[in-house]
């Protein structure tokens, strides 16, 4: 899924009504989102949905829209978990790498 439509030219775009199938049911989705933004993001949905719903045996759709939220919750968080390491990553070696050009630069001076 691309992030960048879910908005066009950094305004909110008019809201329009895009219908999506999500786990054999239509939904009308109001938003200012790219309308493809949103079929995509419905598809994803969807598939998880699917994707646990053949895993497992007589439950109802209400227990795998649950299931399918804590998975897609638990990947959102591990992701933004890893962004914020390798930020704090590239904080520490930015800050590493200024320290010794600080102190070429003195050595350089003297």
């Amino acid at each position: 899924m691309n992030p960048d439509r879910r908005q066009t030219g950094g305004a909110s775009r008019p809201a329009s009504v895009v219908t999506v199938n999500i786990f054999g049911v239509d939904y009308a989705v109001r938003g200012g989102a790219d309308p493809e933004y949103i079929k995509e993001v419905a598809a994803h949905v969807d598939r998880v949905m699917r994707d646990i719903a053949g895993r497992t045996k007589n439950v109802s759709a209400t227990k795998i829209a649950v299931l399918a939220a804590l998975q897609m919750t638990d990947q959102l968080y591990s992701e933004r978990r890893e962004k914020l390491r390798d930020q704090r990553q590239i904080a520490e070696r930015t800050d590493s790498l200024l320290s010794r050009l600080d102190q070429t630069l003195l050595e350089v001076v003297e």
